[in-house]
């Protein structure tokens, strides 16, 4: 695993946990004993705490990260996250269960034995109650669950036997990596671009000064082009794919790209804000300061209009963005510059291997 300190915080890491080469533990984190990082696992508090109890199992290219001096990421023991799930900046309870690319969002609560199901949205400042099955973005409530059902679900997932009960866990199958993490990452890119040690980039990728490819980011241009714009952030384990020659990605200054966010072949003009685990599909145009809501995915060809919120599966005209949504996208556009210079700082202390520099619990 990948260890690595931020601003002098080191991870605390109980006896018997386990990951794989590309995992990474970063910052004010907790981890305690007999947790399982998956593949491309994240758990990154560098401007809140990260807490996390026993026994808690993640899956590949699943994220925990928090809210920048707002919100701490609080997980409870023996937890379930799926493969590219996400878990931000949220409190969750004992034996709940995060299905395959859902998300759970800043200042949200989910009770004890809760399960949320694949490809659904838990919105920020929701309580959730323990022991039901939620579903859907926004996700809402389905079922109770019986306890023995939801030991079930656990082993299922853990295992990788998957499960036959419908709509809990099934999922499109998540973006494997088509090069090994790290590739790409020493290029020459402009003065103060960050890429982290388990990104990977291929093709003809063009970062300008300032922006950052982050934790589990894959950029393949293909035969095409893909440019970042200047103070652009791509958030962990999100997917950039290019396609042929002319099918381009080309994102403009001061994007916002969330975490476990896939972009095709598209244009995303100047302060756009693509929301976590979203899809922006090939041939789609995101005006200048547009948003594309946390998990949505907008149909090819669509155009996203400027200043406005689209949300939903398909993504549709939703609302006009408020002033304070500017006003907190662009301070999250300035937290991620600082990230960067700060991780930059940082670059040369990567523990790899035995857990160096990790303070026992």
């Amino acid at each position: 695993m990948i260890v690595l300190p931020y601003l002098a915080r080191t991870p605390r890491i109980g006896s018997g946990v386990t990951g794989e080469k590309s995992s990474a533990i970063i910052g004010r984190t907790r981890l305690d004993s007999g947790c399982t990082l998956g593949e491309l696992t994240l758990v990154r508090a560098d401007g809140e705490e990260v807490r996390i109890g026993a026994d808690c199992w993640f899956g590949e290219a699943s994220t925990v990260h928090i809210a920048d001096q707002v919100f701490p990421a609080i997980i409870g023991s023996h937890v379930t996250v799926a493969r590219f799930a996400l878990v931000h900046a949220c409190t969750m309870g004992d034996d709940c269960v995060v299905g395959e690319h859902s998300a759970v969002m800043d200042g949200s609560v989910v009770g004890a034995g809760a399960v949320i199901a694949a490809q659904s949205i838990v919105p920020p400042g929701k309580h959730l109650e323990g022991g039901w099955l939620y579903a859907g973005a926004p996700a809402r409530p389905v079922e109770r669950i019986p306890t023995g059902l939801l030991q079930k679900l656990h082993q299922a997932i853990r295992s990788g036997a998957g499960t036959n009960i419908p709509h809990v866990m099934a999922s499109a199958r998540v973006p494997r990596l088509r090069h090994a993490p790290g590739t790409g990452v020493d290029r020459g890119f402009a003065p103060g671009a960050y890429v982290a040690p388990t990104a990977s980039v291929a093709g003809r990728v063009v970062l300008a000064p300032r922006s950052s490819l982050w934790f589990g980011v894959e950029v393949d241009a293909g035969e095409a082009t893909v440019e970042i714009g200047e103070e652009t952030n791509v958030q962990d384990n999100s997917r950039l794919y290019g396609g042929k020659p002319g099918e381009d990605i080309r994102i403009g200054p001061r994007v916002l790209i969330g975490h476990n966010v896939r972009i095709f072949a598209s244009l995303i003009e100047e302060g756009a804000i693509i929301g976590m685990g979203s899809v922006v599909s090939k041939g789609t145009v995101v005006r200048r300061g547009a948003c594309v809501a946390a998990g949505s995915i907008t149909e090819p060809g669509t155009e996203v209009a400027a200043g406005q919120v689209w949300s939903g599966r398909p993504a549709r005209a939703a609302r006009p963005l408020s002033d304070r949504n500017r006003d907190d996208f662009a301070h999250a556009v300035q937290v991620y510059v600082q990230y960067a210079a700060n991780y930059l700082d940082v670059t040369n202390v990567v523990g790899r291997g035995a857990l160096p520099g990790t303070a026992p619990l």
